[in-house]
């Protein structure tokens, strides 16, 4: 699965741009302003201070126009979250360069991500702090980017024990999985300021240099 192929929430699916109708379209891309209304709104004001007026307002549309499309200001989040992390992600892969280690290119795409986070510390802190509490549907559209990315980090890390770098008895998927859930506990750590960032690039690449301790074969 490609990161674009995931939908925001009330998105169609199965059928490309050009396969839709005039109608379908135009909710679309309505859909899409919404989005994009919201998560602007969301890094300047931050989740909380955000009303769905002030969204609809940015989008161009009237307040009850609003809710033809979603049914809450969580799900405008999760669908932010959708856009943002999984764009983010993908960034992170085109950066990993396969010749290098393995705890090289697992911390080239854990860092890259936690840079952008700290970049945009006010939408990353309505992400953090908000996602874990949305409803099931929304979980459900953030689940799907932990599996994406969850699958293409065993995707890299099959690589890697082809190549020679990683032991082949390491079961990948649980190390994927360890691998990012070591991420997201530090993630949420800094974006509530328990920790500084500093912390974070310490606590990480030891995080990481022990979850890998003895699977990595030496050359």
């Amino acid at each position: 699965m490609s990161i674009t192929d995931i939908p925001m929430l009330g998105e169609a699916t199965d059928l490309d741009d050009a396969d839709l109708g005039k109608r379908e379209r135009n909710k679309l891309d309505k859909r899409r302003r919404i989005v994009a209304a919201a998560t602007a709104l969301f890094q300047e004001k931050g989740f909380e201070d955000t009303t769905t007026a002030e969204i609809a307002k940015a989008a161009g549309i009237g307040a009850g126009t609003l809710y033809l499309y979603v049914e809450s200001k969580e799900d405008l989040l999760v669908s932010a979250f959708v856009n943002v992390a999984g764009d983010t992600w993908a960034e992170a892969f085109d950066l990993v360069d396969p010749s290098a280690d393995v705890v090289d290119q697992v911390l080239t795409l854990l860092m890259h991500v936690t840079d952008h986070h700290e970049a945009d510390r006010r939408l990353a802190r309505s992400f953090f702090k908000e996602l874990p509490f949305v409803s099931h549907s929304g979980r459900d559209g953030t689940n799907v980017v932990a599996d994406w990315f969850s699958t293409r980090l065993a995707s890299l890390l099959g690589d890697a024990s082809t190549c020679g770098k990683l032991a082949p008895e390491v079961p990948k998927s649980t190390l994927a999985f360890n691998l990012y859930s070591i991420w997201q506990v530090l993630m949420r750590r800094l974006i509530t300021d328990r920790i500084t960032y500093d912390d974070m690039v310490t606590q990480l690449h030891d995080a990481v240099r022990v979850a890998l301790w003895g699977t990595t074969i030496p050359r």
